[in-house]
Order: structure tokens, then C-alpha cells, then sequence
């Protein structure tokens, strides 16, 4: 019989005239209300599952859901057919699946009885490649664990609303490492009910449609508010399996829980002015260990020389390899059939002590322009735009002031940059800069002018090429074409009041042959170089 049924992972985006039938178990129902729609009756969700453990969401707009939603249960199986497919390139994604199912009106839904179909089919997500990862913004995946490690229940009032999360450690035995996972509201008073009324020698947990969720720079996951499941102990051959793998390793039982300290949730207020470690931009270069701190700076730049966008697996989120006719996930081993479109981008920072390259993932970049990585790149297209060419609406960093949280990790001390900082969180509101300034006693005058030297700009330049960008409000660009060194493009610079007419380019020249200490100086009102070291 499963023969005559379509499998999820052969349902593309342009199968809409194709007449598809699909035989699937609904794995989990919830509902979701667009933020700005807030009095309109959510759209109904579901995550369903075909004979094999392929997923995919499946969404139920507003004005159909009355004539579904009093037929679907989870755990039932169905038949579908006569539906919409769509690219997954929202927000929200709760499958790695490259496609979403929309219900019409007239979608056929049958429940069926079939002993034979699985219940549940997990694709754990091992430690090593959750540890790695990079964009916490990427779909909702399957994690197994042994809980080697709990703190307690930290309870605090966010908006008027009373929250609780607790901060487990959980160890998948392969010896890559342990990771940590958040558990908020009912999970977190779930499984410490459990532990309290069933003490036994060792507690395996599964988090089913777990978040990846960046801490301090480490990667590990969370549940979400919607759709993930819980299970401690539970009865399916996957615990009984990894069971064994820890009876193996010998691991302490479980009233050797080692204890976690963990620390409360902040607002963004709170972790940049008041929690997190300040530090310019010269003692991020200099930094010779990984950690996480917060710093001020103006975007001068972009650096369009590695592209912008990527390819990247659907299993492990690491960017695909071209190999012939198809791409080459390194980190799998394997050729996927499909991927998911992200982006990054590295812009270049300054303060009044130094510039530096940031790395700039999608989840940060979305929250400022208001636009996904697929729809960025769809708008470039339409355009007429090629891949290699970053899209205009990136320039509406250039020129702007942010306070970053930054994840410093070490990469080559022989560099000219050894660590590679990595945005985590960022915001241009003008209250919160002008806390931390205050707070910093951060000299403001020298900020004001590298912020004029960028917005009071004249179109007068006989230096550079220049490629002119249309339909856009943020300055046009300056393209660093033949002899340059430089790879990034810089907005136009006007003579500086005094009669400099340095461009940041010259200040910061990213030498070929060496590195360079930088250091900028205001004297009588001309903007000059104190000294440039070569090695």
C-alpha cells in the first residue's frame, strides 16, 4: 500500500500540478498568532510524519481551519491529498523539510487505522555538530541525552509575566562533548517533579523540536513556547538502546548529579549596559581567549569578497560544497537532495581605538532590515542581480552606530585579526547607546565626529570608481576595483573639516605584506594618524 502514497521528502515547490497523496502521522498541533495580528484567529500548525520518519509542517490558514481542526488529533494517521506546496522560507520553521504543505478548501482528509505505520521516528542531532553550529536561527531538531548535570529553578518577572527556566547538562555519549539545554515553564517543573517522585539511577531525556539556543558564545538548545515534547525515561527503543551505551561508559548514577550554577535571564538593557563586560575594539584583537563581551561601534563597510548567502544541509546547517551536478556536505559525508538559504555577511566596525571584522549571521541581520534570507535574495534576483553581488539593503548598516554583543573565538594568532568575532546580539536605540556611553564614560565628541566623518558625506571623489547603487536611501558605494587591497566597499568620504581628506580606507589599510596597529587622533579639528607599525 505505501507504494500507491507520494513520500515527504519528494514533495518540491512546484508540485502543485501534480496530484499528490500522502499517508502521514501527525506528530504535533499547535497554533500561531502573528505578532502584528494579534486579534485574529490563529493559523492551526502540525508537523506530520510519513512511513519512513520524513517530516513536514503543514499549515491551516485562518479561513479554513473551522473545517479541519475538529477532525485532527495528534498521534492519528491520515491520507491527504488535493493540497498547496510552498517554499519553507518563513520564520518559523519546525522541519528541515525545503517545502510546507498548505490545506485548501477542498483538501481530502481521511483517518485511517494502520498497525504498521511507526509511532515515532527521532533524528537525534548529535553534541559535535549542535556544539559547532553557528546560527541559532535554523529549524527544530531531535536531541537524546543523559542528564549529567541540573541547577535549580531560577524564577523571575519579565513584562509583568512571572517565567522559570532550569539549566541542564546532557552528555549523548559519543564523547564529543556535553551541552547545555535550557527548559523553560512547564518542562522545567516537569522534570523536576519527575526526578523528586521517581528517583532512579540514571535519567535519559529526549527533547523533541528543540531550539538551538547561543550562550556565552556555546551553542546548545532550548524548548520552545509551541511545539516541543518532553520525554524522561520513556519507553521507546531509542532509550532502551542508548541505555546500553551508557551502562558501558560506566557513567556515575544519577545522585552524583553534578550542580550547575547558572545565572538569571537579562533584557537587552540589562545584559548590555549592565551585565556584560565592555570592551573597545583594540582589546577584542588583542583578546587571546574565547569569551563574550559587548562594544560600540560604527559600521564603515562590507565585505562582499566571499559572497553573501549560502547553501546550507538541512542535517547539520554547514554550508554546501558544489561538487559537479549536485553540493557535498563536508560535515556529513553526503550529497543532499535539498537546503535552506541563510546568509552572512562581515561588515567592518570602528571606534575611536580600531576597526575590525565582524561576522554578521541572518538572525541578527533579519531583526534590523526586516527581511528574511530567502526573500533578501529573491528581491536581489528579481532585480536583476547575480549571486556574487551583496544586495543593496545591506547598505543600511553602513554608516550606523550599534551596540554589539560579540563571541570572540580564537582562530590564528599569527593574523592580522587572530580571533573571529561573531555578532550575537545588536540594537541602534538611541537610549540604550546613550546609557552605555554615560555608564562608560565613553568619549562622546570622538564618536560624533567618526559618525559625521561617515553620514556628512559629499559625492566628490577622483580616487576610486565608483558603482552606483539605485533604489536605496542609504549612501551609494564605492567599488575597490584592480589595484585596491582592500576588499571591502566603503561608503564616499567627503574632505574632513580641516582640510583631511583621508579616507577610512587609507587609515585602515588591511596590508597584504603585514599587519598593522592603528590609531586615530583628533588634533585641531583634523582627523589624522598618530603612527602606522609595520611587523
Amino acid at each position: 500500500m505505501a507504494s500507491t502514497y507520494n513520500n515527504l521528502k519528494d514533495i518540491e515547490a512546484s508540485s502543485d500540478h501534480l496530484v499528490l497523496r500522502i499517508k502521514v502521522r501527525v506528530v504535533k498541533i499547535w497554533s500561531l498568532s502573528p505578532a502584528e495580528q494579534k486579534y485574529v484567529k490563529p493559523t492551526l500548525e502540525l508537523v506530520v510524519m510519513d512511513h519512513v520518519g520524513d517530516r513536514i509542517q503543514c499549515t491551516i490558514r485562518n479561513a479554513q481551519r473551522r473545517l479541519f481542526e475538529d477532525e485532527l488529533s495528534e498521534g492519528k494517521i491520515y491520507i491527504v491529498c488535493n493540497f498547496s506546496t510552498s517554499l519553507n522560507d518563513q520564520k518559523y520553521k519546525a522541519t528541515n523539510h525545503a517545502c510546507r504543505i498548505y490545506f485548501k478548501r477542498d483538501t481530502q482528509l481521511q483517518m485511517v487505522h494502520d498497525p504498521s505505520f511507526p509511532e515515532n521516528v527521532f533524528r537525534f542531532v548529535p553534541n559535535d555538530l549542535i556544539l559547532n553550529h553557528t546560527n541559532a536561527q535554523s529549524h527544530l531538531i531531535d536531541v537524546i541525552g543523559l542528564l549529567t548535570g541540573k541547577g535549580d529553578i531560577i524564577e523571575f518577572t519579565k513584562n509583568g509575566k512571572k517565567c522559570s527556566y532550569i539549566v541542564l547538562e546532557l552528555d549523548d555519549m559519543q564523547g564529543k562533548g556535553k551541552i547545555r539545554c535550557t527548559l523553560w515553564e512547564d518542562f522545567a517543573t516537569m522534570l523536576v517533579k519527575h526526578i523528586e517522585e521517581q528517583p532512579t539511577s540514571e535519567y535519559i531525556i529526549i527533547v523533541q523540536f528543540a531550539k538551538f539556543n547561543l550562550f556565552k558564545g556555546a551553542m546548545g538548545i532550548s524548548n520552545t513556547n509551541h511545539n516541543s515534547i518532553l520525554y524522561i525515561n520513556a519507553d521507546f527503543q531509542e532509550v532502551k538502546d542508548f541505555r546500553k551505551s551508557v551502562v558501558l561508559a560506566g557513567v556515575p548514577r544519577a545522585n552524583q548529579l553534578s550542580q550547575i550554577a547558572v545565572e538569571p535571564a537579562y533584557s537587552m538593557e540589562d545584559d548590555l549596559i549592565n551585565v556584560s563586560i565592555y570592551k573597545p575594539i583594540s582589546e577584542l584583537k588583542a583578546s587571546i581567549e574565547n569569551g563574550s563581551f559587548v562594544t560600540i561601534g560604527t559600521v564603515i563597510a562590507i565585505d562582499p569578497k566571499n559572497g553573501w548567502w549560502y547553501k546550507s544541509c538541512k542535517h547539520c546547517f554547514h554550508s554546501l560544497k558544489e561538487a559537479e551536478d549536485s553540493y557535498y556536505c563536508a560535515k556529513c559525508a553526503t550529497y543532499p537532495t535539498t537546503h535552506t538559504p541563510r546568509y552572512s555577511i562581515n561588515i567592518k566596525v570602528a571606534d575611536d581605538t580600531d576597526t575590525a571584522s565582524f561576522l554578521l549571521y541572518d538572525k541578527e541581520a533579519a531583526k534590523y532590515l526586516g527581511i528574511s534570507a530567502s526573500d533578501l535574495r529573491l528581491a536581489q534576483l528579481t532585480r536583476g542581480g547575480v549571486n556574487e553581488e551583496y544586495p543593496i539593503e545591506l547598505n543600511s548598516f553602513r554608516g550606523k552606530k550599534f551596540l554589539f554583543k560579540v563571541s570572540v573565538k580564537m582562530e590564528d594568532l599569527n593574523s592580522f585579526q587572530p580571533c573571529k568575532v561573531i555578532v550575537m546580539k545588536m540594537t541602534d536605540e538611541i537610549s540604550l547607546i546613550t546609557k552605555f556611553l554615560g555608564k562608560h564614560d565613553i568619549y562622546q565628541q570622538n564618536l560624533a565626529l567618526e559618525h559625521s566623518e561617515l553620514l556628512n558625506m559629499q559625492t566628490a571623489s577622483t580616487d576610486t570608481p565608483k558603482l552606483k547603487m539605485q533604489g536605496t536611501g542609504s549612501p551609494s558605494v564605492e567599488a575597490l576595483v584592480e589595484n585596491s587591497k582592500d576588499a571591502f566597499s566603503t561608503p564616499k568620504r567627503n574632505i574632513i573639516s580641516g582640510g583631511c581628506s583621508k579616507q577610512l580606507i587609507d587609515l585602515y589599510p588591511d596590508s597584504a605584506n603585514g599587519s598593522s596597529s592603528k590609531c586615530r587622533k583628533l588634533e585641531d579639528g583634523i582627523l589624522g594618524v598618530d603612527r602606522v607599525y609595520q611587523d
